[in-house]
């Protein structure tokens, strides 16, 4: 969809600078976040990225002193997971009186197109080579602890149209910042991805494939249809959940949609003034939930919530 908003560029984020712009969104591959929030950094401008699959997350939040006297804000992993659930999980904790134990975090997401679509990678074929591959982390009783790939099946029964998927434990973002802001002892995140499509994973990287060959492997674009859920539970207790469907006139999917406009809304937050806060955090610290809520509604997202 073209927009005479949006003019296009090329950069290289190994060498990037940074000059008159207020707020840099970075949508790059996570092993440049770094790079590109020191750019941010160097050309006085804020910055907002989509997460760093928690070893990169829990790197970068050393820079807050840095930002903090530079007089900027940094607000990391603002997509859907993580983001959305980041700021879900502090509405859910404060909706039980500000106190939780546990907090789980699933996402589902169901393709509704009766067109074949092979195999394909629903997003970056990088990352998820990582989360079948790289031990997950969960917190669990007041420490983290790694668990194996491939591990923590669960099969999660969804709303409809998603319904119920297979969901595993994955490398993630949420469970590096959660549990210090909220004081939670447990966290944990599950996505759902099918097993067929795991083993075949799997079954191609064992064979040598290598992820820029799998890459390929994603068909070219078409009009999207499918629905994703990202929900947040708390104690057994209390449920959110945000619904986010294709929008076929921007050509985008549901993860594109809950991806996409978040860092936008954020981004636009801390421009006009209403994410103050300087230094780096995480999505649950700083953003406003009321009006973020509100800003995804207007968007096309639901938020759902209750008791599970």
């Amino acid at each position: 969809m073209r927009s005479r908003r949006v003019r296009g560029l090329f950069a290289d984020a190994r060498r990037l600078t940074v000059r008159g712009v207020d707020v840099v969104i970075n949508c790059t591959q996570h092993d440049f976040n770094l790079r590109v929030m020191r750019a941010a950094l160097r050309g006085g401008a804020h910055y907002v990225d989509l997460g760093g699959l928690f070893t990169w997350t829990r790197k970068q939040l050393k820079l807050h002193r840095q930002f903090q006297r530079a007089g900027l804000t940094a607000v990391l992993g603002m997509g859907c997971a993580p983001g959305i659930t980041n700021v879900m999980s502090r509405y859910a904790v404060e909706r039980l009186g500000g106190r939780a134990r546990s907090l789980k975090i699933r996402v589902g997401c169901r393709d509704l197109s009766r067109q074949p679509t092979g195999f394909f990678f629903p997003y970056s074929a990088q990352t998820i080579v990582e989360e079948l591959t790289l031990p997950a982390y969960v917190f669990d009783r007041g420490r983290f602890r790694q668990v194996k790939p491939q591990t923590g099946w669960e099969r999660v029964a969804f709303p409809a149209p998603v319904g119920r998927v297979w969901t595993l434990w994955t490398r993630h973002s949420e469970v590096a910042t959660l549990p210090g802001t909220l004081g939670v002892r447990y966290c944990d995140f599950k996505v759902s991805l099918d097993r067929p499509f795991v083993r075949e994973v799997m079954r191609r990287l064992r064979a040598g494939w290598t992820v820029r060959e799998l890459a390929r492997l994603t068909p070219p674009p078409r009009v999207p249809n499918d629905y994703e859920i990202a929900r947040v539970e708390v104690d057994g207790a209390w449920r959110v959940e945000c619904h986010a469907r294709a929008r076929r006139r921007w050509r985008a999917g549901a993860g594109d949609v809950d991806t996409g406009c978040p860092p936008s809304i954020v981004a636009q937050m801390i421009a006009s003034g209403q994410i103050a806060a300087r230094g780096v955090f995480p999505p649950e610290a700083v953003v406003p939930v009321a009006e973020f809520f509100r800003q995804l509604r207007k968007r096309g997202m639901k938020i759902v919530e209750g008791r599970p």
